[in-house]
């Protein structure tokens, strides 16, 4: 699919704007237009909320992967040097 001109200038003002703004001109298009599923605006903001969206699914699960992995690290680096203190604690 090919989008005109008119879609690419939305699409890259759509592209700039953060998800709460996104939602905003949503509703205004929707309250402004009762033919919403018309209106390429709409369709437009919907299309970039909804890859807004999952790239912000991502980063999360990026974001839980990496604080849960390294979590189990420092558990692991942690019980070794308790182990290795009792040891030279019982040694000495």
């Amino acid at each position: 699919m090919r989008l005109e001109p008119v879609d690419l200038e939305l699409l890259s003002k759509y592209k700039t704007m953060n998800i709460e703004e996104l939602k905003e001109i949503i509703d205004f298009c929707e309250e402004m237009n009762e033919y919403s599923h018309e209106n390429p605006n709409i369709n437009v903001a919907k299309n970039v909320l909804e890859i807004k969206y999952k790239e912000r699914q991502e980063q999360l699960e990026l974001l839980t992967n990496s604080l849960t992995s390294s979590s189990r690290i420092y558990r692991w680096i942690s019980s070794s040097k308790a182990v290795i203190k009792q040891f030279l604690q019982i040694r000495n």
